[in-house]
C-alpha cells in the first residue's frame, strides 16, 4: 500500500487537486453566500497538499516536521484568536511570516547548492531573498502602523541612502545575471 501512496503520479494528482481547491476557495471566498464553501475548500486543499508532501519518498525522518507543526500551532493559535477589528494586523503578520519563510528557503537553497550554483538559479535565489526580505520588513511595518506601535507618519529613506541602495542593488543583480 505504501508504494501506491508514495508513487510520484499519486502525489502529483494530490497536488493538482489541492491547487484546484485553492483556486476554487479564492473564488468562493469572494462572496458571502459561498464563503463557508470557500473556507472548507481551502482547508481540504491544504490537507491534501500536506498529505502529498508527507508521502514524498525523500522524507525519511519526520522529526523536523513535527517540530514545525508544534511551533506553528504555538504561534498560530494565539494569532487566530483576534478580534475582528484586529484582522488587518493579523493579516500583515501572516504575510510577514510567509515572506520570512520565503527568505529562509531561498537562503537555505543557496547554501545547499553553494559550490556550483548556475547563473540562472543564482538570479532566481537572489530575487527570492531580496523580495522576501522587503516583503517581510514591509509587512512588519504595516502591522506596526496598524497596531499604532510605529508612528503613523510616512517613513522615508533619505535620498542619499536610497541612491546608494539602488546602485548596490543594480550592481548586484547585473553581476548575478551576467
Amino acid at each position: 500500500m505504501r508504494n501506491v501512496l508514495a508513487s510520484d503520479t499519486f502525489i502529483e494528482i494530490t497536488y493538482l487537486i489541492a491547487t484546484a481547491l485553492f483556486i476554487l476557495s479564492l473564488k468562493w471566498l469572494s462572496s458571502p453566500t459561498t464563503a463557508r464553501r470557500g473556507v472548507f475548500a481551502g482547508e481540504l486543499g491544504m490537507l491534501l497538499a500536506i498529505a502529498g508532501t508527507l508521502l514524498h519518498h525523500g522524507i525519511v525522518e519526520y522529526k523536523w516536521i513535527v517540530i514545525g507543526l508544534v511551533l506553528g500551532t504555538i504561534i498560530g493559535v494565539p494569532l487566530g484568536e483576534v478580534a475582528m477589528t484586529a484582522v488587518p494586523q493579523r493579516t500583515a503578520l501572516s504575510h510577514a511570516f510567509g515572506a520570512l519563510c520565503v527568505t529562509l528557503v531561498g537562503t537555505t537553497e543557496f547554501y545547499l547548492r553553494t559550490p556550483d550554483v548556475p547563473r540562472f538559479m543564482m538570479g532566481v535565489l537572489s530575487l527570492e531573498v531580496i523580495l522576501g526580505s522587503l516583503t517581510f520588513t514591509g509587512s512588519l511595518m504595516a502591522a506596526g502602523k496598524l497596531q499604532e506601535i510605529l508612528p503613523q507618519r510616512r517613513s522615508r529613506i533619505r535620498d542619499r541612502t536610497s541612491s546608494i541602495l539602488d546602485s548596490w542593488l543594480s550592481r548586484s543583480l547585473s553581476r548575478v545575471c551576467w
